[in-house]
């Protein structure tokens, strides 16, 4: 049995004590037949039971298609994918996401994960096959701000892609497992590039996709809203001293260009060497993205047949504050007919006249 109250506890027991010295006062100075007040004073307690909510939690099974595949998609989230040199003057982590979601409609059934990794690695969304879910998570992937970052590896990932595989092929061992990093291939690390290798032999499938030009792109940092702005200021105009908008003016757009050591304004270089050499430790191929060709031209993924699982451990509640309540409305209904009876009653009584003479 487990308790949810209409209100928080504390609301919950203020309530009750109010309607028990209700009941309690008449009882005491003995207005009105004591066992009426002492009944409603039970029909509190009915009714605090009630508002706790009380039901009992029931374990319910579930079925749902589901693909044998786990796919996990790798998403560099470092300052550099904020680069605006991805098909024309878009950030290379707006071609990420259009990839990534072009790549889940190849993979219907499947379950999909999403670990990001820019100073550290994370698991962004566990695997699961609500592909809606991965949609909104895709949504607020963003890069990260320049004043966090410490230098990233392009395999800062390796370590919380080897837990997540061995943990999920305990629970799955038949599933295959797909592997697609994106990135841009810039290490900006002291330590040298890992070798991703013993991972090749744990992968089904997946890809590298590389983000980013020769001519790298400036990265344009978005700021904290009012930062850099004042009233009255035109958000199409920028510093007039600042022509170039590398930022540090006054200008109304709320963003400024990561600048270099030299103060001149940042620019990020892909760097495929490092993205072929990561495809081929996976044992994968690589291809260089830039808006110009869509996903399923240069990638199609294998098609796997969808089986009715059976999923265990869904907790509902049957909630029963409908039982105490009947008792409460009963009374109610008492109560009424009480009413009606003392107002009866008065009816009957003659009035008296004035001087003490009927």
């Amino acid at each position: 049995m487990i308790f949810d109250p209409v209100f928080t506890w504390f609301g919950w027991g203020f309530l009750v004590l109010a309607l028990l010295t209700v009941c309690i006062i008449p009882a005491v100075r003995g207005d009105g037949p004591r066992w009426k007040w002492f009944a409603r004073m039970g029909i509190v307690v009915v009714l605090a039971l009630a508002l706790a909510r009380p039901g009992i939690p029931i374990k319910s099974s579930t079925e749902e298609y589901e693909a044998a595949a786990d796919v996990y998609f790798l998403v560099d989230t470092t300052t550099s994918m904020a680069a605006e040199d991805y098909d024309g003057d878009k950030t290379r982590l707006e071609g990420v996401k259009k990839d990534m979601l072009d790549l889940a409609k190849q993979l219907p059934g499947t379950r999909l994960s999403i670990i990001s990794f820019a100073s550290t690695a994370s698991t962004v969304m566990p695997l699961t096959t609500d592909h809606a879910a991965f949609a909104s998570a895709v949504d607020v992937l963003s890069p990260e701000m320049s004043l966090n970052s410490n230098g990233s590896s392009i395999t800062e990932a390796g370590a919380e892609l080897d837990k997540r595989m061995k943990s999920n092929q305990e629970d799955r061992p038949d599933n295959n497992s797909l592997v697609f990093y994106f990135g841009d291939g810039e290490q900006t690390a002291e330590t040298s590039v890992d070798s991703w290798s013993s991972f090749a032999s744990r992968i089904d499938d997946g890809a590298v996709f590389g983000y980013g030009t020769s001519q790298g792109g400036k990265m344009n940092e978005p700021q904290p809203f009012g930062y850099g702005s004042s009233p009255g200021d035109d958000p199409g105009l920028g510093d007039p001293q600042d022509p170039d908008g590398a930022g540090g003016g006054s200008g109304g757009s709320g963003e400024e260009y990561i600048r270099d050591g030299q103060g001149n304004p940042g620019i990020s270089m892909i760097d495929e060497s490092n993205l072929k050499q990561l495809a081929n430790d996976l044992g994968v191929k690589y291809h260089h993205r830039d808006g110009g060709a869509s996903m399923s031209s240069i990638y199609t993924a294998p098609k796997y047949d969808q089986t009715l699982v059976k999923k265990d451990g869904r907790v509902t509640v049957d909630e029963y504050f409908w039982v105490p309540l009947i008792l409460v409305f009963a009374w109610i209904a008492v109560e009424m007919v009480f009413g009606v009876r003392e107002l009866m009653r008065l009816r009957t009584i003659t009035p008296t006249r004035r001087g003490g003479r009927p």
